[in-house]
């Protein structure tokens, strides 16, 4: 009781740091254990969901239908993006409809009262429609999003300012960002366009299909950092969680370093004895919590981490992860 009393307190006292995102996930890179690919956010992407009427989509490297190849943009980091609508296809009078999907995920732990956040993601139009939208934003809730449309009711935490950051280019990554002071009851984050279809700032960028009358936009790397007084830089980010529970239910199952701009690491898990008991140079392979195929009993773990970023800064660190199945 004591040990689990522990891992709790450990677990949010990191999670609240300042400087770490508490987005699970934030680049669409885990999958579910048995992904279906059939390139929709709720059957094939970790965590991540996207209610109904929302259908949006998933794209990862891995896909053998949808992969990232055989789309236009790239992603903004790793191997994965998700895309939404944000003005769904006009009518037959020339109205939008208010459709549109969003993308929402609960956060690691509850924002802290009277903290402030900064929150922001990346977004690169779809060249395969005829329209921007320059009106995308991200709310921090309570609660879920249960119906898509819906959120053209509701008041965005922190959007997009079409003056100044027109989110027109299909070739390039636009950075949405904004900061805020913590309620203490926001579990949620929820991106998509808040506006209705009457206030929403579209652009005509050409007819670049055939009823392709309206506004899609690629997202990926989601973040929301504690930074109280200031705005910290977000280009480096490192995560390696405190606990994992293999239980093949599906959920923090393996145990992976995780991070923004990462080139090279070294990654070590030692027993309580000493003993290696996993290694990787691979930010892709995690740790299911076996040694030598047999399943390791519940405990806690050293691991060491060295790597290197992609602007050549280096960073080592080391700490405790608890085993919980």
């Amino acid at each position: 009781m004591k040990r689990i009393f522990l891992v709790c307190c450990l677990f949010f006292c990191f999670a609240n740091s300042e400087g770490q995102n508490l987005v699970p996930n934030w680049s669409f890179e885990d999958t579910l254990p048995n992904p279906t690919w059939t390139g929709f956010v709720p059957t094939d992407c970790a965590l991540w969901q996207s209610p109904l009427p929302g259908d949006a989509k998933y794209l990862n490297d891995n896909s053998p239908v949808s992969g990232v190849a055989s789309w236009y943009q790239v992603p903004h980091t790793g191997a994965a993006w998700a895309l939404i609508y944000t003005n769904d296809s006009r009518d037959s009078i020339g109205n939008w409809n208010n459709g549109r999907d969003i993308l929402e995920v609960q956060l690691i732990n509850t924002l802290m009262p009277g903290k402030k956040y900064c929150v922001s993601f990346f977004v690169s139009r779809y060249d395969y429609c005829n329209y921007a939208c320059n009106n995308i934003g991200a709310l921090l809730s309570p609660t879920p999003v249960a119906i898509s449309n819906s959120i053209v009711t509701l008041t965005p935490t922190i959007n997009n300012d079409p003056i100044s950051n027109p989110l027109l280019s299909d070739s390039t990554w636009m950075k949405v960002s904004g900061s805020f002071i913590a309620v203490g009851d926001e579990q949620y984050i929820i991106i998509g366009n808040f506006n209705n279809d009457a206030t929403s700032d579209t652009v005509f960028t050409g007819a670049a299909q055939m009823n392709a009358n309206y506004a899609e936009y690629m997202v990926d790397d989601v973040s929301v950092i504690r930074c109280d007084d200031t705005i910290p830089s977000t280009e480096n980010n490192l995560f390696v969680p405190n606990a994992f529970s293999p239980n093949g239910d599906g959920n923090n199952d393996t145990l992976f370093v995780r991070g923004q701009n990462i080139k090279e690491l070294h990654f070590y898990v030692y027993d309580r004895w000493g003993e290696k008991v996993f290694e990787t140079i691979n930010i892709d392979e995690g740790w299911d919590g076996t040694f030598r195929g047999e399943k390791m009993e519940n405990a806690v773990f050293a691991y060491y981490l060295t790597l290197t970023y992609t602007d050549g800064k280096s960073e080592t660190k080391k700490g405790n992860v608890s085993l919980i199945r």
